[in-house]
Order: C-alpha cells, then structure tokens, then sequence
C-alpha cells in the first residue's frame, strides 16, 4: 500500500470501530433480539456472472423484497433509516456520494473505469460485504485484495478473515444487522404513525400516510456476495431457509475479468512495481480467488441429498434444478439477455403463489435496465494472455461437469 492508501485505511478503521460500538448496542437490545429474519433470499454466484445487474434491478421490486443501498453500509450513523422512507434513503444517499466523490476529485477517471465493470452508487442496492467492515472494524475486502502478498505467505495460504470460523461470525453479524432494521421498520412506522394523529392540519405529516401495518414488515430481505459461495454451508447455518440463486458461467472467462476488476479497484493504492503489482502476479491471484469460489460451490452442490431443497436434480442442466423454493440455478447467458425474464423465472421457482412480478416493478425493471445498458459504460474486455495465464490454467473441470456440461 502506498501512503495514501495507509491513511484511508486509518481513517476507515477509525469510522468502522465507531459504528461497530453503535451498532452493537442496538443489536443488543431485547427488542432487536427477538427480531426473527425470515427466508432471506442470496444472490450467491461468482463476480463476473450477471448477479449485479440482477440484484440491483430485483432490489427495485419494494413491495417484495428490502435491501440495503451502498449508503447504508458507507454512512449506517447516526440514524438507520427505515427500509419503506425512499425520501430518507435519499438524502443519506447524497451523504455517501458526497464523500465518493471525493475519490472522483482526487483521481479523475477511476470511477468512470469502475463503472465499467461494477460502479459503486451510493443509492444502489450493493453487496453484503460491505457490511463486514462495521463488523470487523476494518476494510473487509482492502485487507483482503490490497494485502493478498501477505496472505498468501500465511501457512495455509489465506487470512484469517476467509476462515469457516469467520465466515459464522461475518453472518451472525450481517444477521443483526438485518434484525436492527426490521425493528427500525416497525417502530419508526408506528411512531409516525402516532405522530400524524397528534399534529395540526399543516403538518407534512398525515395521517393516511401512516395506515396500516409497516410496509415493509413482512418482505424477505434480497442480498448479495460472490463470497457467499465458498461458505455456503457456514451461510445456511445462520440462515437456515435462505432462498439460493446461482448464476453460471464459465470461470475460464471470468478470471481475466476478475483480475481486470483488481488492477483498478488497487491501480491508485499500490505503489508502483511492488510485488503483486504485476499482471501475471494479478492472474494468479484471481484465479486462485476463483477456485475457492468453484471448490465452495461444487463440494456443497455434490454434497446434497436427491432429496435437499438446496439440491441440484438435473445436473448439468442449468435453469432445470429441483423446482425448490430454496434454489434456483440461472444461465448467465440467458440472465443478461433477459433479466426480467430471469426475476420472473426466479419468482415463478420462489413464490408460486405470487409468481408474476407486478405492473409497477416491472416498470421499474424496464426504466432501470434502459438507463444502466451495458454500452453506457464501456467495456474494455481483457484476455487469459494478459494475465499470463492460458486455457489450461483455467480449465476447472469439476465445475464444468457439474453444472454446465449438457448431460441427458
């Protein structure tokens, strides 16, 4: 890391401590305890694979799911705002872009090269993991990526923070977390909802705002994290009826992405020819990234009885798994061909009672996609060969045989 990395970092973990403390004492709360979150659904599979664009645009559908936007794990402090006040969700969403922004300013360029692989947009459904940061006190995934030398040179090759024993502690935290907003959810609704009883006819408030239950009350929170694939036994151990959905696609064209994805996630954090920095050193990485992700993936899939909501029936044939309510396995293809096609697959597998997304999503489905095409952003594709690495570096057979090889 450079020097400016090393100060960010500082100020990150100072940030991330604070609101671990705060945090915490709302977990602990009685109240907050007997919160019960229900049939979360994950959006498992690996960086690369469409997952994305699909979470973001589902995340949209706010009558069926709630999610957390970026701002939410940037700017969690000092209030968390309820799930169903898009207004509030706004204005901490200028919080959040405010200080993105002052990456923009310091090196301009380097979230226009983001975008063209995954733009961090502060009001935006984003990943899990940025949640862990508040957990742990640190940047979860600087520690990670920016320090991967070091890590590697450990006996067992990785950090401490990718162990098993971590990753229940990573979903006992996220857990909380969940359980914090949906107590937020309902007690804000209701105070609210006594309030506009008692104000004067020119308050803002009214009281057939605040008719009902909460909104959100009942609605299954919608996440994400390519991690989530190499823990997924660790996952469903604190989330025993997740709903699952995987996204497949060849890992041999996901590595140079991947490895795309970390030159410029660290281009303005390393200083120049140190070790790692390399596009070979960078290859490797990625693609031992990807192995713990397909090795993850596979050993549960294999690992599951005929009989397991979470099996894969047809093996080898993507988009024809069990018919469960627990799992659903997609084509990456035909994910980012169709991705409201998709989301009605995936509604049709998960809610066979309410199987067709609504008018109003889909036309929030429709207004996002038009606006978020993937032409927008650019594209600068990237090779094995740029990384030093050749087809048979990225082969990953198991994977192949299990889920993508067409078998009758």
């Amino acid at each position: 890391m450079n020097v400016f990395s090393k100060m960010l970092n500082a100020a990150a973990a100072y940030e991330c401590l604070t609101n671990h403390q705060a945090l915490l004492k709302l977990g602990m709360s009685l109240e907050v305890s007997k919160e019960e979150v229900k049939e979360p659904v994950f959006i498992v599979s690996f960086p690369r694979t469409g997952t994305t664009i699909l979470h973001r645009t589902m995340s949209l559908d706010r009558k069926r799911f709630r999610n957390f936007d970026l701002c939410d794990m940037i700017v969690p402090l000092p209030d968390p705002v309820p799930r169903w006040d898009m207004e509030a969700r706004k204005a901490k969403a200028k919080v959040a872009d405010n200080l993105l922004g002052q990456m923009k300013s310091i090196f301009p360029g380097y979230a226009e090269s983001l975008e063209t692989m995954h733009g961090f947009r502060a009001g935006e459904a984003d990943e899990d993991l940025g949640w862990y940061n508040t957990g742990i006190g640190h940047l979860f995934m600087d520690a990670l990526i920016k320090l991967y030398p070091e890590n590697r040179s450990k006996p067992q090759g990785i950090s401490p923070l990718e162990s098993k024993d971590f990753a229940i502690y990573r979903y006992e935290w996220l857990s909380m977390i969940m359980r914090i907003y949906q107590h937020i959810d309902k007690t804000e609704w209701e105070k609210r909802k006594a309030d506009a009883r008692t104000t004067d006819e020119e308050s803002p408030l009214s009281s057939e705002q605040y008719v009902g239950p909460c909104p959100t009350e009942n609605l299954p929170w919608l996440m994400k994290d390519p991690n989530h694939s190499a823990y997924l036994p660790e996952l469903l151990k604190v989330f025993p009826d997740a709903k699952l959905v995987f996204s497949h696609r060849a890992p041999g064209e996901i590595v140079p992405s991947m490895a795309k994805l970390f030159v410029i996630l660290t281009s303005v954090e390393f200083v120049p020819y140190a070790p790692g920095t390399s596009s070979k050193e960078w290859g490797v990485e990625a693609n031992m990234r990807m192995t713990h992700y397909c090795d993850g993936l596979v050993e549960f899939t294999k690992s599951q009885d005929p009989d397991s909501p979470y099996a894969l029936q047809k093996v080898g044939k993507v988009l024809e798994s069990s018919g469960s309510k627990r799992r659903i396995d997609l084509s990456f293809l035909d994910l980012v061909q169709d991705v409201p096609g998709a989301i009605s697959i995936i509604y049709k597998q998960f809610y066979p009672n309410q199987p067709i997304p609504s008018e109003e999503a889909m036309e929030a489905f429709k207004v996002y996609l038009e606006k978020n095409k993937r032409e927008n952003f650019g594209n600068q594709r990237r090779s094995l060969e740029d990384f030093h690495l050749t087809k048979d570096d990225v082969a990953f057979t198991e994977y192949h045989s299990v889920f993508l090889d067409a078998k009758e």
